[in-house]
């Protein structure tokens, strides 16, 4: 009778063990640095890759890759589609880059991004406004916001980032599911500080 009891005790622990293991898993902090993350319970290497025809490099999921001009015209239909976009395989993790050629200030660029999180505002009315901030330093710095935008098929989690480059300004998107909005947003901050202009 003990042993039964001593056995079922001991089953009991595992599970409890199990459950901390699993729950501390899927809470992790994610760090870049490390040269991973971990987004629901996969990991994920990052690498950094050049980007825009080689005028920009950041560190992003090495299963990243750009997306099939196909499922580009599909996912991004008519004339405002990005101009690059890498995504993960199945295309629902995404992140997008445009350039808008021409001279802009680095102070200007606030502003340009307050007048594009109105104007998803506009659009999406029950949507709010989060993290409207700049991140970097003042070579490098980004200026973003997100926001959880309803879908037929579900919420997304969208963020929108922008920079100042040597041609003008880079606009910037990064889209999942909002299943998966609380591990992207810590990640997506890291990997946009490692954006950088090649030296030519």
């Amino acid at each position: 009778m003990s042993e039964i009891f001593a056995e079922e005790i001991i089953r009991n622990k595992r599970k409890l063990e199990q459950a901390a293991r699993q729950e501390d898993f899927y809470q992790i902090e994610n760090d870049i640095t490390k040269g991973y993350v971990v987004v629901k319970y996969e990991t994920l290497g990052l690498e950094e890759i050049e980007i825009i025809d080689g005028r920009l490099t950041l560190l992003l999921p090495s299963h990243f890759k750009e997306m099939d001009p196909g499922l580009k015209a599909v996912k991004y239909p008519g004339p405002e589609s990005p101009d690059w976009v890498y995504s993960n395989e199945s295309g629902d993790v995404s992140i997008t880059f445009t350039l808008e050629k021409g001279e802009i200030k680095p102070e200007e660029i606030p502003e340009v991004r307050d007048i594009l999180a109105k104007e998803l505002k506009r659009l999406y009315p029950s949507s709010a406004i989060e993290d409207k901030k700049t991140i970097g330093d003042k070579e490098n710095s980004i200026s973003l916001f997100s926001m959880d935008i309803p879908l037929i098929d579900g919420a997304c989690y969208h963020l929108m980032f922008l920079r100042e480059v040597k041609e003008g300004l880079l606009i910037g998107s990064f889209d999942c599911s909002i299943d998966e909005k609380k591990q992207w947003q810590q990640i997506m901050l890291q990997i946009l500080e490692t954006l950088r202009e090649t030296v030519v």
